[in-house]
């Protein structure tokens, strides 16, 4: 279980990686090293055209995976195998369109055959009750967002169909490194534990570790994206960078 995983976990530091950058081959041998190093979990990333929580980043990740082929039908059965081989959850990253091309009720069952744990839908529509029913009915945590600016109402709705972990967004706007994350975090973070049992972990501008450090002091866990890819698409041993780089973060 996701929130068992991130409970237990000395230091529980969540890797976001892009599918299909530099290939899918690499993508798995980085899950891999990443679980190996320690990670809490690993987001798994699907590539998509119009990324509109993405920052440059991981807008770029997402072009140079696309136009390296990739496919989600390319991508699942290569996950049944790396989830065999890790000890860290997997959860997948997706825009919901990709979801929807076989029909959400469908991918999600065959993101849960292929080992994923659970999915994270950051253009998830307002009214999300049927895909809640569905992750609920097949075993697969949804994971929802709750922005610096998400109403108190909304908050509560959204974090009753939460499961996994509920995603504490850090900044307004798109993902991307940032030299300092607003003070408010500690506040939102103890807003939404006053609503649920969930772990709350934080996620988008977390690229340093004292940032990661100073994320744990409050929270249940830290998501950390566009630092890692960034240093993996500069990298010519992308699978050694990512180990590197949670190391580092873990320190």
């Amino acid at each position: 279980m996701i929130a068992e995983a991130i409970r237990t976990s000395k230091r529980a530091v969540i890797p976001y990686v892009t599918a299909g950058l530099p290939d899918l081959d690499a993508t798995g041998e980085i899950i891999r090293a990443l679980s190996d190093a320690g990670a809490a979990a690993i987001e798994i990333g699907i590539p998509f055209s119009d990324p509109m929580a993405d920052g440059p980043v991981l807008q770029k990740a997402s072009h140079l995976a696309l136009q390296a082929g990739f496919t989600l039908d390319g991508l699942l059965p290569r996950v049944a195998k790396w989830s065999t081989g890790v000890r860290a959850p997997l959860i997948v990253m997706s825009y919901i369109n990709p979801l929807m091309r076989r029909g959400m009720g469908e991918t999600l069952v065959r993101l849960r055959d292929s080992g994923i744990q659970g999915v994270i839908i950051p253009d998830l529509p307002s009214d999300a009750s049927g895909i809640h029913e569905i992750c609920r009915s097949i075993g697969i945590d949804l994971i929802r967002l709750v922005a610096p600016t998400t109403p108190e109402e909304r908050r509560r709705e959204v974090v009753s169909q939460c499961s996994g972990f509920v995603y504490a967004v850090t900044v307004k706007g798109v993902t991307g490194a940032r030299s300092n994350l607003p003070a408010e975090v500690r506040r939102q973070v103890q807003d939404i534990r006053s609503l649920t049992d969930l772990p709350v972990c934080t996620g988008f501008g977390v690229s340093t570790a004292t940032q990661v450090e100073d994320m744990l002091s409050f929270a249940d866990g830290v998501i950390v994206g566009s630092h890692l890819m960034g240093r993996v698409m500069e990298s010519k041993t992308p699978v050694e960078e990512s180990r590197k780089v949670l190391r580092m973060l873990m320190m």
